[in-house]
């Protein structure tokens, strides 16, 4: 689909992917609308977009803020559910609450605004929903937390059925799975440095990925160096071995240096 006149959606346009790709799209030409839950964050890219962009503030645990968004933005031809939180601490370290909160924001809130954004799109005949997954949704490794495991592959669950429901409808679904990034979330947040061998991308890497999926139909796009892929590649044919191999390259301590400086960021 070609994106010059269209109308798309960002949720998550508050953090440094989420940004990424609303420039992105709004330099091919589309009129984009963001959410996220820095108002001022929000009206400083709203700004920097220019007309015709708009933005708002959005709090996607609740499901009536959920549809609230898709009221206010009215029917997209292209859908970035992006907004996502990072969990890297073990399951037994989570309150009910807190895993309640990781699932609705990463896999809740994208499937809702997706059944919210479908029937506009069939009708037209025209239409693609983006999710924004991780490398931690095709491999499980030691270098993430369990409940965040856990919802990026509800997330590519998500992709590939959706994608199968809408055969014929010309609505597209695509799922995007950053590794490591640099100047952008944990690994921004906490400045862990990754082991030996792995590099990063930068929100650029995903935000063309995210164009090049809508225009070619693409349904999943790994972003990452040579090395995650190749862990990605081995990861979908031994997935215990993979959780082994990235252990003993060191991804673990990656994961406790991040849990250090979110607790003491709390």
């Amino acid at each position: 689909m070609q994106l010059k006149g269209r109308r798309a959606l960002v949720t998550g346009a508050t953090g440094g992917i989420g940004q990424a790709i609303a420039r992105e799209l709004a330099s091919r030409g589309c009129a984009v609308t963001i959410t996220g839950r820095r108002e001022s964050e929000l009206e400083r890219l709203v700004g920097e977009l220019g007309p015709p962009a708009r933005g708002f503030t959005a709090d996607l645990t609740n499901l009536d803020e959920v549809r609230e968004v898709m009221d206010r933005a009215g029917p997209v031809d292209v859908l970035v559910a992006n907004a996502g939180v990072g969990i890297p601490h073990d399951l037994a370290m989570l309150s009910d609450v807190e895993i309640e909160e990781a699932i609705r924001i990463n896999l809740l809130a994208p499937a809702a605004l997706a059944r919210a954004a479908l029937a506009p799109m069939k009708q037209r005949g025209r239409g693609h929903i983006v999710f924004i997954s991780s490398g931690a949704g095709l491999i499980a490794t030691p270098g993430n937390g369990t409940v965040y495991t856990a919802t990026k592959w509800g997330l590519r669950g998500l992709g590939l059925a959706l994608r199968q429901e809408l055969h014929g409808t010309r609505v597209g679904v695509s799922t995007i799975f950053p590794g490591p990034i640099r100047d952008a979330g944990m690994l921004a947040d906490t400045g862990v440095t990754l082991p030996r061998g792995f590099s990063t991308s930068s929100p650029q890497d995903v935000a063309r990925a995210v164009v090049r999926a809508i225009e070619h139909d693409k349904p999943e796009t790994t972003v990452a160096s040579a090395s995650v892929r190749l862990l990605v590649a081995v990861g979908a044919v031994a997935p215990v071995l993979i959780g082994e191999l990235a252990r003993l390259a060191g991804v673990g301590r990656v994961r406790d240096a991040m849990l250090r400086g979110s607790e003491a960021a709390r």
